[in-house]
């Protein structure tokens, strides 16, 4: 899947308790643990947002960026995920996997990066398949944010 490559700078500040900005994600949010989707958390929507959408993705995987989780639906004000599910109301569309929801991460070698970039849009996405509303967030993005966090393969 193409992930939306957000042209503007960043303006909303994501941060996750469980892991610094390019430090690593505890095992028990990979597949070698629980695979839980770890908590975030983003501030500094701007007033013009109509609603926000999640992407989280892997920019290091063999076949190109995999998708983890792509989450549309969510209100126009800061907010976060709770560790282990994404807010209710949320829409969860199909992952990389063509799975609906998190998909945890696995590096097959080396180290990879998975960022989880918060896109403030200017209309709701409506988007029947995946690639759609990617395509519909790198149209629609006023604003956007992200948070990067390490895995090793084992």
């Amino acid at each position: 899947m193409k992930v939306p490559q957000a042209s503007l700078s960043r303006t909303v500040r994501v941060t996750s308790p469980e892991f610094t900005d390019g430090g690593p994600i505890p095992l028990r949010f990979t597949c070698q643990g629980q695979g839980l989707s770890p908590a975030f958390a983003w501030s500094g929507v701007p007033p013009q947002a109509t609603s926000l959408a999640v992407v989280v993705s892997d920019p290091d995987a063999p076949h190109g960026t995999f998708v983890h989780w792509l989450v549309t639906g969510l209100p126009a004000r800061d907010g976060g995920f709770r560790e282990g599910s994404a807010p209710p109301g949320a829409r969860e569309m199909p992952n990389s996997a063509r799975t609906p929801g998190w998909f945890a991460p696995c590096p097959p070698s080396g180290t990879h990066r998975y960022v989880f970039a918060v896109y403030v849009l200017d209309v709701p996405v409506r988007g029947a398949s995946s690639q759609h509303v990617l395509d519909e967030i790198g149209e629609h993005t006023v604003a956007w944010g992200s948070v990067t966090g390490l895995v090793r393969a084992r």
